[in-house]
């Protein structure tokens, strides 16, 4: 399933001594392709996809706040370099090919060598283009969860902010320092050779739906920040058990050859998810649960497994909701009417916001992106920037469920709005 990426990273070079798009983009990119010495804090870990995301939704920000939407920008490079001092320049090394290179650096992150990940992902960065990465890594790197399970976030979005190599691939080195960090840390319920009977699974798009829809309702108490791997790690095996959640959900339904529709309902899944809970787990619960199954979806096939890429990305949203949900999952919405304008409802709570994102007309979708391209890139949280590209390139590709994806991209900068602008 390869979605639709038609957004361009660099519109017109504006008026006057100012970059352009594409260069101030270059320019952020070069610093951030420098990884520093302490371990990634949320901000380091998600600052290449917060440049993409970025990027991706400046042609949709509005005239008047554009220049707002670059210093947004900007200013990833500055919080960046004031995190701390960089690490020391990676030895030298040569490899035969980018093919062994991609290798080389699998093996170095199985070892935690965080030395050799530098230096061969800096090789490999500068040896491939944005296009060839993902084919390199994909199919390794999709099932980690080390690193947030964010790698093939920034390998999806990569291609996007450099078509032309405008982007160093070198952005790589600090996502594959953090992999190497806990190379343990991995799904791996699919993998096991039981599983061998659900290769002629016959399910279709509403039995994949209905079976993430079937996963006991969470009451964990993760704090307000839900960490990817224990919430992951817990669906994937349960001590004392044979199975854990994912495998009893989704082994009937993963198998054969998966299909676009089976792709998009786990997509629809997660928006319905943002939609129809609270929003006290909005913010970082509710948008991951999109953000990152439809990375893994969206490199597949041609770099992904499609059954694997399945697995991971339902697991993903039978994760979150197995942890997270409260209510049940349906796609039923019927909000009233708030009546008010569009601009006045996005400054609203989520629900105000939402609702009124559901009824506008199809013909008033294009206002509905630019604002909500604009609000999200004026503010300053990197998830928010995610969330709403994400919900663009959904709404593009699953183009018969494009109000789900703007209403639930609405709730979320509904839900920002209320914060005070610190």
């Amino acid at each position: 399933m390869t979605f639709t990426q038609s957004t361009p990273a660099a519109p017109a070079v504006p008026a006057g001594d100012q970059p352009s798009d594409a260069r101030l983009v270059a320019e952020v990119g070069d610093v951030l392709a420098v990884p520093r010495q302490d371990q990634a804090d949320s901000f380091v870990l998600h600052a290449p996809l917060e440049l993409a995301a970025r990027a991706g939704l400046l042609p949709f920000v509005q005239p008047s706040h554009r220049e707002h939407a670059r210093r947004q920008i900007r200013a990833i490079a500055d919080e960046f370099t004031d995190f701390g001092p960089p690490v020391r320049e990676p030895a030298a090394t040569d490899c035969s090919s980018t093919r062994d290179a991609a290798a080389r650096l699998v093996a170095a992150i199985d070892r935690g060598e965080l030395d050799d990940i530098d230096a061969i992902a800096r090789w490999i960065g500068r040896a491939t283009t944005a296009a060839e990465l993902p084919a390199l890594l994909s199919a390794d790197v999709v099932k980690r969860l080390a690193a947030a399970a964010h790698a093939p976030i920034f390998l999806y979005h990569l291609p996007r902010v450099a078509p032309r190599g405008e982007v160093s691939g070198e952005l790589l080195r600090g996502l594959a320092r953090e992999l190497g960090r806990a190379p343990g840390w991995r799904l791996k319920w699919f993998e096991s050779s039981r599983d061998s009977r659900a290769a002629t699974s016959s399910a279709s798009g509403a039995d994949v739906f209905d079976a993430i829809a079937a996963t006991p309702l969470g009451h964990a108490d993760l704090g307000d920040t839900p960490f990817i791997y224990p919430l992951m790690s817990r669906v994937d095996s349960a001590p004392g058990t044979v199975d854990g959640i994912a495998a009893r959900q989704l082994r009937g339904v993963i198998g054969g050859t998966p299909d676009r529709d089976q792709f998009r309902v786990v997509l629809r899944a997660a928006a319905w998810s943002m939609l129809l809970e609270p929003g006290d787990h909005a913010p970082y619960g509710w948008s991951h649960c999109l953000t990152m199954p439809q990375a893994v979806l969206a490199l597949a096939p041609a770099s992904v497994d499609p059954n694997t890429a399945l697995a991971v990305a339902a697991t993903f949203v039978v994760g979150f909701r197995s942890a997270l949900a409260r209510n049940p999952l349906v796609t039923e919405f019927a909000p009233a009417d708030p009546g008010l304008p569009l601009a006045e409802a996005l400054s609203g709570p989520p629900a105000v916001a939402a609702a009124a994102a559901w009824h506008l007309p199809e013909a008033a979708f294009p206002e509905l992106v630019g604002e909500l391209a604009t609000r999200a890139s004026i503010q300053h949280d990197a998830h928010l920037v995610k969330y709403t590209l994400a919900c663009l390139d959904a709404a593009d590709d699953d183009r018969a469920h494009r109000r789900l994806y703007l209403s639930a991209a609405a709730s979320l900068v509904g839900w920002w709005a209320q914060v005070p602008v610190s």
